[in-house]
């Protein structure tokens, strides 16, 4: 009798920590309504300003070398294309560092990850790409991670290198 307690106090905290990712999951989706192949930046619910990929290509670019270290799928390396995301959210509002502490990605998967504002604004360590090795990053129906994907050069591991970015917020 015993055990059987056991397994359904057990089974409802599954159940109960299955509601809560799925909750958590929804709550951090993008309200921006974004066009496949656009990215939307984002400040207090308001749509700063949405960028076609033609747009963000005409940006500056930078190529790097990255290898994007996994605990979930293979390594992957490659010479990541696109801008310094610095670049992108002045484009959206001159003086988007002035108030900001952080600067939050979504991806169109309910995927999010949090920077800190210095660290976008300093230097070249962040980027948004849109290709590897010369070619798109292609979309999720392809297989691809993109269209567009934030980068992290001092960054090892890849939980932070956001795939499939559709809305970049900033706090």
């Amino acid at each position: 009798m015993r055990s059987r307690r056991q397994a359904i106090v057990v089974a409802a905290i599954i159940v109960a920590l299955a509601v809560a990712v799925v909750a958590l999951a929804q709550l951090n989706r993008s309200d921006a309504d974004v066009a496949t192949g656009s990215i939307a930046v984002t400040r207090s619910g308001e749509v700063l300003r949405t960028f076609s990929m033609e747009e963000i290509e005409a940006l500056p670019a930078t190529t790097s070398k990255k290898t994007i270290r996994s605990a979930s799928h293979a390594d992957e390396t490659g010479e990541f294309t696109g801008t310094r995301l610095a670049d992108v959210l002045r484009e959206a509002d001159p003086a988007w560092s002035d108030s900001a502490s952080a600067v939050i990605t979504r991806a169109a998967d309910g995927f999010v990850s949090s920077l800190d504002a210095d660290e976008v604004a300093e230097g070249d360590g962040v980027l948004l790409v849109y290709a590897k090795d010369g070619d798109p990053l292609g979309s999720a129906k392809d297989g691809g991670t993109g269209p567009f994907r934030i980068i992290i050069l001092a960054d090892p591991f890849g939980n932070r290198c956001t795939r499939w970015v559709n809305e970049i917020e900033i706090r």
